[in-house]
């Protein structure tokens, strides 16, 4: 595949949307962690909240994977190893290094100062050195892994031929998924933390979608999804979200058996995830395979998810110490944060040494 696919980067640019938005919904009270957190939501909300994080958190970082990973094989025919290798060691490279060392500190250390309890710089610094925590931009450092990775895999191979979308292929990939998260959570349950904010409890959906990306890329499909793949697929995310449904409303989104180790509980959900994962990503495929246009969304989004960190940290603690409840404080915090983010990259995109890393 040699062509820019524009409803794929269209994707790309719904699901950045998506992150900023989870990141907001936790700000004011959903599940999860953020650098800030300002108050609580009814517990109606809440409940209501905690649906799209965690089919999200199921799903939503994959998909990203499998959108990078479906431009892999086009860039690296266009660039050749030795400047694909240069060219995304730059882009991915050099905004990691800036947000590892200063940004995520500096977040940490306003928000500290003005929601307290407060602390000092260097303690903040010291902390950041020991953790190299890139704060979302983990995906940044995950995805230079896979691609430099990717580099010697594509080149052993034979040029790829075009290809119409197998069933089997996703069936697949859906197994290699549900078996891969539920070992990884054998040793790194949901939500667990590492050095460089790794979540590696993620890395099974992570890279099986990269690299049904890559295969996808080099086949041709993504232009064109069979009508039967696509109403099987379908069914299947029913079916898979209907179950993790369930399982939420009997025993709760933290119960200890859904989290990993070696519980039936832990294998079902990795059941469900390796199904949602592919099926919804067909689907969403799919979905924007009619969509274009937003072009300048296309070109802000990579920038529109380095800057989601500072610009929704800013806004909540401006917001601090307004007396609204969570909710409308959220109502109000992220669509100005998602226009912020996008607006903000744009503005950046002119300034010719951003350009080339954003």
């Amino acid at each position: 595949m040699t062509e820019r696919l524009t409803h794929i980067d269209l994707l790309r640019v719904a699901l950045t949307a998506g992150v900023i938005a989870t990141h907001a919904i936790i700000t004011y009270g959903g599940p999860g962690s953020w650098f800030i957190q300002d108050g609580e939501m009814p517990s109606a909300l809440e409940a209501v909240a905690t649906v799209p994080i965690v089919f999200g958190a199921l799903f939503g970082m994959g998909a990203f994977f499998f959108v990078a990973g479906a431009f892999v094989p086009g860039s690296l025919e266009r660039r050749g190893p030795r400047r694909f290798v240069t060219s995304r060691l730059s882009r991915l490279g050099w905004p990691l290094l800036v947000f590892v060392l200063v940004v995520v500190p500096l977040t940490h250390w306003v928000a500290s100062v003005v929601a307290g309890p407060p602390r000092s710089f260097g303690a903040v610094v010291t902390e950041q050195l020991r953790e190299l925590n890139p704060g979302p931009l983990w995906f940044v450092w995950v995805l230079l892994l896979f691609s430099l990775l990717a580099v010697p895999v594509l080149g052993s191979l034979p040029a790829a031929s075009p290809a119409a979308l197998r069933p089997a292929l996703l069936v697949w990939f859906a197994v290699f998924i549900a078996v891969a998260s539920f070992f990884f959570r054998a040793f790194f349950p949901l939500d667990s933390e590492q050095i460089g904010g790794a979540k590696l409890w993620q890395w099974g959906q992570c890279i099986g979608l990269f690299m049904l990306g890559v295969v996808a890329g080099r086949q041709g499909w993504l232009t064109a999804i069979p009508g039967a793949v696509r109403r099987v697929c379908g069914w299947a995310a029913l079916v898979a979200a209907g179950m993790v449904g369930t399982a939420i409303a009997i025993a709760g989104v933290e119960a200890e058996e859904f989290q990993g180790d070696w519980h039936w509980q832990s294998g079902l959900l990795a059941v469900c995830e390796g199904v949602l994962c592919v099926s919804v990503t067909v689907l969403l495929v799919d979905l924007f395979r009619g969509v274009s246009g937003g072009e300048p969304l296309i070109r802000g989004a990579y920038g529109a998810y380095i800057l989601q960190t500072p610009v929704l940290v800013g806004l909540s603690l401006v917001l601090l110490a307004v007396p609204w409840p969570s909710a409308a404080k959220l109502a109000m915090v992220l669509p100005v944060a998602i226009a912020l983010c996008f607006g903000l990259a744009l503005l950046l995109l002119r300034i010719p040494g951003f350009r080339r890393v954003l």
